[in-house]
């Protein structure tokens, strides 16, 4: 299912997802650099970008878009760390769609992204199987999944006028807001091809999500604090859309998914359980956007090969990392 091989080493394995670097030409240095000092602190085994990963004219030409995202993992290659990607409801905005921007970024070193199956929604829809360390099964999986753009999409694709007032409903039953959903031959394509996995491995095999938007269900950790074990900084409500598709309670009765990492909500970085899934926020890396100076960086997800189902997660702040660190970007 992929052709670059990730595995355990000595019994680690350690992710940094970031999001919303929101990338324009007239960019801001400074999320080069950030990103390098992060990656030079916390060495991960692999970096996952979660969506808006471009904005307004950042993805204006494919050459933009390439010089840009280049430029952005430039740190990464050159430590030999590989990087996979997710689409955001912003990547997409200046018209150049994400179904022709993902072959953009396959063609750019370290990206292990796939465009996933056709016959599917959305782009973006993958799965990367760790191995261990010595041998050939797999351990854990990380998912990718691309979670649109906005409600009027999902709308038009079911026989709804576009224009349709779901983000103005005065008492929605979830979140109210003109994004998007993700789809359930998505979500089926998850179910579908966990199995297949559990079946390649003689069991379950646990794992954990990336999508952009989060998920409905992010508005139940701070409504119950305690129960949910709930920590962090929440400066914005949960942008999630107004139609619930399916997903928690599909990984929910699959059983494999232990941590969900989202963007989107740039000055949340909270986390929380729920029906023993955490359900996470990376806050965001970008300057050209909003984000919080004090909340900036990326979210650590480590699997121990020993014990997979039991996932450490925490943030890891810039401001941490970026003193006296220097970093000269090469973008062209």
């Amino acid at each position: 299912m992929q052709e670059n091989e990730l595995r355990f080493k000595n019994g680690k394995f350690r992710i940094l997802c970031v999001s919303d670097v929101h990338g324009v030409k007239d960019y801001d240095k400074r999320v080069f650099r950030d990103l390098a000092a992060i990656t030079d602190k916390v060495q991960p085994d692999l970096v996952l970008f979660l969506g808006d990963n471009v904005w307004r004219d950042g993805a204006e030409t494919p050459e933009t878009l390439k010089n840009y995202i280049t430029a952005l993992v430039k740190p990464l290659n050159d430590r030999g760390i590989p990087w996979a990607h997710v689409f955001g409801n912003h990547d997409a905005e200046k018209g150049f769609p994400v179904k022709d921007q993902q072959p953009v970024y396959e063609e750019i070193e370290g990206c292990l992204s796939t465009a996933g199956p056709e016959d599917i929604s959305g782009t973006g829809n993958w799965v990367l199987q760790i191995k261990e360390e010595y041998g050939e099964k797999t351990v854990f999986n990380v998912w990718g999944l691309d979670s649109g753009r906005n409600i009027g999409e999902f709308l038009e694709d079911y026989g709804f006028a576009r224009d349709t007032r779901l983000a103005k409903l005065e008492d929605p039953f979830y979140v109210s807001s003109g994004y998007d959903a993700i789809r359930f031959d998505q979500i089926m394509w998850y179910w579908n091809t966990s199995k297949q996995i559990e079946a390649e491995n003689g069991g379950k095999v646990p794992g954990m999500m990336a999508f952009h938007i989060a998920l409905p269900e992010y508005v139940v950790l701070h409504r119950n604090p305690a129960q949910t074990k709930y920590k962090g900084t929440m400066r914005e409500t949960v942008g999630s859309g107004p139609v619930n598709t399916g997903l928690f309670a599909t990984m929910v009765q699959r059983g494999d998914i232990k941590t969900v990492v989202c963007g989107h909500d740039h000055i949340n970085d909270t986390e929380g359980e729920y029906l023993g899934i955490k359900l996470t926020y990376d806050a965001g890396l970008g300057y050209d956007g909003y984000c919080a100076g004090d909340l900036r960086g990326g979210r650590i997800v480590e699997i121990d090969e020993a014990d997979p189902w039991h996932v450490k997660t925490y943030m890891v702040r810039s401001s941490e990392c970026v003193e006296n660190y220097e970093y000269e970007s090469t973008l062209m």
